[in-house]
């Protein structure tokens, strides 16, 4: 029975892509926030073809968009959009804006592929303003179809271990992550997508448990101003990951 269940929660997500990376989550939480912003300035770091930068356009046309996308196809049509596209290494390179010039920094479906995390996430606090916002979105290794596979003794399709994710977060661990010393607050959390169910049961289903949904957002706001997030790795509470040299920035020694 579990083999059967399994089964179809696997193959639950074709055609559910726009569920899963939270279509219907993350641009009412942009537009809400920048329609109040007159001239808000928006960088979507990975933004793959740029549905969440478009759509804000159509609803904050005087947003001035940007975008960190690195595949010719995705570059050439965010382009044809009037999007400023910037390519680099989000392990290792600077995000190339300002300090806090940005009003909201989006980064969806990016850091579970990342295996120097904490580098990317400082840079996106450094440029964000510090009235700014963020929103953050990955899958959920704590879903009900990952959960299930593990049940079965299967490794959880959230981080197939031949696969492009290299890092699994639950809703909680990665609350936790953003937390951490207090540089970030989490001001709201949603789901998004629910195996194996339609939008019309999946999306109340990932409000009623979104610890089992198949992705995880985040809306966020800076915490502390005083330092980079990344010195926490240099503090008492970045002890614990003294055995990973975790990039630091190009002037860390």
């Amino acid at each position: 029975m579990y083999r059967q269940i399994y089964n179809m929660l696997k193959s639950a997500k074709d055609g559910t892509e726009d569920e899963t990376n939270g279509r219907h989550v993350i641009a009412p939480w942009a537009i809400d926030f920048l329609r109040s912003r007159p001239g808000s300035s928006m960088l979507d770091v990975g933004a793959g073809r740029g549905k969440d930068l478009l759509a804000v356009r159509e609803a904050v046309p005087d947003a001035k968009l940007h975008a960190v996308e690195g595949f010719p196809d995705s570059v050439a049509h965010l382009v044809n959009n009037g999007v400023e596209v910037v390519d680099l290494n989000l392990e290792r390179d600077p995000l190339p804006f300002p300090d806090k010039s940005m009003d909201l920094v989006i980064c969806n479906q990016v850091f579970e592929h990342l295996k120097d995390i904490f580098w990317l996430l400082s840079e996106i606090g450094r440029v964000t303003k510090d009235d700014g916002r963020i929103i953050l979105g990955v899958p959920n290794l704590g879903a009900l179809h990952n959960r299930v596979a593990l049940l079965l003794g299967k490794q959880p399709p959230a981080i197939h271990v031949v696969g492009p994710h290299v890092r699994g977060f639950t809703n909680d661990g990665f609350k936790s992550m953003l937390q951490e010393s207090g540089f970030f607050v989490v001001e709201k959390t949603a789901g998004g997508n629910f195996y194996p169910f339609p939008p019309s049961v999946s999306r109340p289903l990932s409000k009623i448990l979104p610890g089992l949904a198949v992705s995880s957002f985040f809306f966020v706001r800076k915490g502390r101003t005083d330092e980079p997030y990344i010195n926490f790795l240099s503090g008492p509470a970045g002890s614990q990951l003294v055995d990973t040299p975790y990039y630091k920035g190009p002037t860390a020694g």
